[in-house]
C-alpha cells in the first residue's frame, strides 16, 4: 500500500495533470470522499438515481438546478423580444402596410412592454 502511494506520488510529480485521475474517474483510496463515501462519477450516477426521465426535455428537466422556478426572466428577455418581434413583423405589416422598419419595431415594442410574453411581465 505504502509502496503505490510512492508511485501514485512520483508519477503525481512527473505528470500533474494525472494526479487526480483516479479520483476523477471514481477510483478512490478512502480519500476525498464526499459525505455518502463516492466520488466523481459514483457521485453523480448516485444523485440521478431515483430519476425516471425519458426523453431528452425530461431528462433536462430533472437535471435543472433550479427546479423549474425562473428566478431571472431578466436574462431571457432580449431573445423573448427577438422571437416576439419576428412573430408579430408580419402582423404589422398588414395592419399597418406602407410603414418604415423603425415604424414597425416601435409599435412592436410598445405592444412587447404589456406582452405576458415579456418574461418581465410574467408573475412569479
Amino acid at each position: 500500500m505504502e509502496r503505490q502511494l510512492k508511485a501514485k506520488e512520483e508519477q503525481a510529480k512527473k505528470d500533474p495533470l494525472l494526479a487526480n485521475t483516479e479520483a476523477m474517474i471514481g477510483i478512490n483510496d478512502g480519500i476525498d470522499e464526499d459525505i455518502d463515501g463516492s466520488t466523481g462519477r459514483q457521485a453523480n450516477v448516485a444523485s440521478m438515481e431515483d430519476v425516471q426521465a425519458s426523453g431528452l426535455d425530461s431528462a433536462l428537466n430533472a437535471m435543472s438546478v433550479n427546479g423549474g422556478d425562473d428566478r431571472h426572466p431578466e436574462k431571457r428577455v432580449k431573445a423573448a423580444y427577438k422571437a416576439y418581434e419576428e412573430k408579430m413583423m408580419p402582423e404589422m405589416k398588414q395592419q399597418y402596410p406602407g410603414l418604415k422598419r423603425q415604424q414597425y419595431l416601435d409599435k412592436i415594442f410598445a405592444l412587447w412592454k404589456k406582452s405576458p410574453e415579456n418574461p418581465l411581465n410574467q408573475q412569479a
